[in-house]
């Protein structure tokens, strides 16, 4: 494992996770409920930036594939971040909600389509026999640097308003993803190997891919699983509330709690990953939650609640860190960055399924614990798919 290259990788997802979950917390609150914009509309935005990923992305994979330019795309993703997300400050800050809003439906494709190129780069930084610890440290920065973004925000707000987190965040991002973009170098050697650029979805290389690929299995049992994760993780401050009419404020610390535990199981994961195996891990966390969820379900507790959410933080962390690493492992080279494409998009539209599942339930009048019940059906699913498909 290049500790140089871990280090530089793992600073950028942290610089990414400080400005996503900035503006996913605090800019769109501004949005819906300063600027005007309809809750609907906003959560619009990731239906429309998962199309444009699909539209877009495996295209933009496969010719960095070809050409070995991974990091020449990677720069080309963070400028349009941050070029985006200080156009959205800016608006907000001139009081331009809905401009705003369509520029932001920009920032949030560029934030995806960087992970396209940055999350492959796991087969440069390490070797098979340390890939989940080197996914581990990699979703360890991620949830580190949401915790600081949260953190660091809180005085700011306090002294400006809503707003005032935005452009630091910005800036803070800009100065830690510079070492990668400037230091970084990949082992592949660059070709001049011609690779034209097409949108729209190539149907019949998405079919040949899924029926050849080894990782097939896996990106569809990824699919099933993270839409109960996705759908928890978004639905959790509400569910405290009407479950167990928990404040605002214990809320919040209960979900940084859960962001310090999703860190830990993360790095944990890696550490045991290498030395039993990532799918055996995988399957354990995958069973683990066919536990845990149903207990989270059941509790009225807030104090045995705060306990059971720190076991779900530490196994999605896992989870999160084990997924990353076992598709590393199951991509051939000249594929590794068209699959790891899917692996972004599935994980964006497994964000709109399990969602309107759990909106059905809630709708025709089922309890919220039913709802969270019925996430389960995802993960047995998954298993199924991987245990089974071949």
């Amino acid at each position: 494992m290049n500790k140089n290259k871990l280090f530089l990788w793992s600073l950028y997802n942290f610089a990414n996770s400080i400005v996503f979950i900035t503006f996913l917390v605090y800019f769109s609150r501004w949005l819906v409920l300063d600027g005007g914009v309809p809750s609907a509309a906003y959560n619009l935005i990731f239906v429309v930036v998962a199309v444009l990923l699909l539209l877009s992305a495996p295209n933009m994979a496969s010719m960095a594939d070809i050409r070995g330019n991974r990091v020449a795309w990677l720069r080309f993703a963070t400028a349009g971040v941050a070029i985006s997300y200080m156009t959205v400050a800016l608006l907000a800050h001139m009081g331009m909600a809905w401009p705003a809003f369509f520029v932001l439906i920009i920032a949030y494709y560029f934030f995806q389509l960087a992970y396209v190129f940055c999350d492959p780069l796991i087969n440069d930084v390490s070797d098979k026999e340390n890939r989940a610890r080197a996914s581990g440290i990699f979703q360890f920065s991620s949830n580190a640097g949401m915790a600081l973004g949260l953190a660091a925000s809180l005085p700011l707000i306090a002294c400006g308003g809503t707003l005032a987190p935005l452009i630091p965040a910005i800036l803070a991002f800009v100065i830690l993803a510079m070492p990668m973009m400037i230091f970084y170098r990949e082992d592949v050697k660059r070709t001049n190997k011609p690779a034209k650029f097409k949108i729209g979805f190539d149907v019949k290389r998405f079919k040949k891919f899924i029926m050849a690929s080894a990782a097939a299995p896996f990106l569809i049992a990824f699919f099933f699983y993270t839409n109960a994760l996705n759908t928890i993780t978004y639905n959790y401050p509400i569910y405290t509330y009407k479950v167990l009419g928990m404040t605002d404020e214990l809320t919040t610390i209960l979900l940084l709690v859960n962001m310090i535990a999703i860190a830990i199981g993360a790095l944990i994961i890696g550490f045991i990953g290498d030395r039993v195996g990532i799918r055996r891990c995988l399957f354990a966390i995958l069973y683990l939650w066919l536990i845990i969820i149903p207990v989270v379900a059941l509790t009225y507790s807030i104090p045995f609640f705060f306990g059971v959410a720190v076991a779900l933080g530490l196994s999605i962390g896992a989870g999160w860190a084990a997924s990353r690493a076992y598709i590393s492992t199951q991509l051939d080279t000249k594929n590794l960055g068209y699959g790891f494409s899917f692996y972004i998009i599935f994980d964006r539209f497994s964000s709109m399924i399990g969602p309107l599942a759990w909106a059905g339930l809630i709708a025709f009048g089922a309890p919220y614990q039913a709802a969270m019940l019925s996430m389960t059906i995802f993960i047995l699913i998954g298993i199924m798919v991987l245990k089974y498909m071949r």
